[in-house]
C-alpha cells in the first residue's frame, strides 16, 4: 500500500511516504512556513519514492490537537489531494504520534520488556496543555489510558509505580515543573510529532478507520478556537 502523510499541527512541518515497507520522511521546524513548505515537501518525497499522487492508496493527515492554523492547513491539503483522486483519508492524533516517538526513542539495550506509561503534552497557550496518557507494550502497541484533553499544566499521579514512566512534548518544555514533580525514566521536552511515527500508526489501521475526504475535520479539543491565535 502507498501512503502519503502530511502534518503541520505544531511548529514542525513533517511529511512522509510509505511504499510497501519502504519509508521516506522529511521534517523541518517552520513555525510560520507550513503553507509554503508542506506540499513541496510531499512532492519531493513522492519523487524520491518513485511514485506520484496517482499511485497513492491512502492519504493521512495530522488531525491535531495543536496549532489551529497548522491543523487546518494539513487537513485541507490532505483533503484536496484525496478529493482530486477519490482516495480515502485517515487522521492521526498528534498526541499519539508523540507517544509512539517517545517509545521509539526509549530503546536502550536494558529497556524493560514490560509495559511503559507515556505522558505526552503539547503547549496549548493560555496557560494550558493538550495532554494524554498512553501505555505501550513491548512491541510499541499503544492503548489510551487517559483521554486527550485540554487542561491546566499537570497530570494525575501514576497509578502503578512498577511501570516505567516516559514523557514527551512541548508542554514539558513550557512547564518544566511537570517533569520535576514526577520520576520519569525519560523526558523529551523538545519532542514534536514526526511523520515516521505517524506512518507506523497508519500502517496499523484498517479500512474501517479510514474516512471519506468530506469527513475530514481538525481535532481542536477547545470548543472556542477563535479566541486563541495560532
Amino acid at each position: 500500500m502507498n501512503i502519503l502523510y502530511l502534518d503541520s499541527s505544531t511548529e514542525a512541518c513533517t511529511a512522509g511516504v510509505a511504499v510497501g515497507n519502504e519509508v521516506v520522511t522529511d521534517f523541518a521546524i517552520a513555525p510560520r512556513g507550513h503553507a509554503q513548505r508542506l506540499l513541496p515537501m510531499a512532492e519531493g518525497l513522492l519523487e524520491q519514492s518513485g511514485i506520484g499522487f496517482a499511485d497513492l492508496d491512502l492519504v493521512g493527515f495530522g488531525r491535531g490537537p495543536g496549532s489551529f492554523t497548522g491543523v487546518r492547513i494539513a487537513t485541507a491539503m490532505a483533503q484536496g489531494i484525496a478529493m482530486a483522486r477519490d482516495l480515502p483519508l485517515a487522521g492521526v492524533s498528534s498526541l499519539e504520534c508523540l507517544a509512539l516517538g517517545a517509545w521509539r526513542r526509549y530503546l536502550p539495550d536494558d529497556r524493560p520488556t514490560g509495559a511503559v506509561e507515556i505522558r505526552v503534552a503539547i503547549d496549548a497557550r493560555m496557560g494550558e496543555i493538550y495532554r494524554a496518557i498512553y501505555r505501550a507494550d513491548a512491541e510499541g502497541r499503544l492503548s489510551l489510558e487517559a483521554d486527550e484533553a485540554v487542561t491546566k499544566p499537570g497530570f494525575p499521579a501514576p497509578q502503578d509505580p512498577s511501570v516505567p514512566l516516559i514523557a514527551a512534548g512541548s508542554g514539558f518544555g513550557r512547564y518544566p515543573e511537570m517533569a520535576e514533580t514526577t520520576a520519569f525514566a525519560q523526558c523529551d521536552p523538545q519532542a514534536l510529532p514526526h511523520a515516521r511515527d505517524a506512518l507506523s500508526l497508519l500502517g496499523r489501521m484498517g479500512p474501517a478507520q479510514w474516512i471519506a475526504p468530506d469527513q475530514a475535520v481538525p481535532h481542536y479539543l477547545r470548543d472556542n478556537v477563535a479566541k486563541v491565535a495560532s
